[in-house]
């Protein structure tokens, strides 16, 4: 099946994301707003659930962060103008968010690799049309596991 476009340029512009240098002011923003709502949300009781529950934690948690950032990134970017490259950038919010939740949690750092993996392949899905696995990207989309939940509950 032939790619649009805005699916050709939605890949692209995950790909240049990745590792890219940004502004480590704007990383710190987005981050300190990831742990607020990790927290208050209760996503960390879900993310510990899921490494002890689940049969793929890592898809779990890499599409709980999938959410949670494509959230944030809407909203820094209409409220603050924040380049949404932050996100994957090296040194960036995802790793920063993995490793926070990786030492708050105690899990390996191989964890993280698999969870930073999840969440590129649910970008990357979502980028390149509307069927995300499990309807990641869609709000009201009902979830497989009970330890999922919707990021704009988080």
């Amino acid at each position: 099946m032939a790619k649009s476009l805005d699916q050709v340029a939605a890949e692209r512009a995950v790909e240049e994301g990745e590792g890219r240098e940004v502004n480590n002011e704007d990383v710190e923003i987005a981050f300190r707003m990831a742990v607020q709502m990790l927290s208050d949300g209760g996503a960390i009781q879900m993310i510990k659930d899921a490494i002890n529950q689940s049969n793929d934690p890592a898809q779990v948690i890499g599409q709980v962060l999938a959410q949670l950032m494509s959230k944030l990134a809407e909203q820094l970017q209409n409220e603050l103008e924040i380049d949404p490259a932050i996100f994957l950038a090296k040194g960036g919010w995802l790793e920063l968010v993995l490793d926070y939740i990786e030492k708050k949690l105690g899990y390996p750092e191989e964890f993280s690799d698999q969870v930073y993996a999840q969440v590129l392949e649910v970008i990357k899905a979502a980028a390149s049309g509307p069927d995300a696995p499990n309807n990641v990207m869609e709000p009201n989309a009902p979830q497989e596991a009970p330890v999922q939940q919707e990021v704009g509950n988080v």
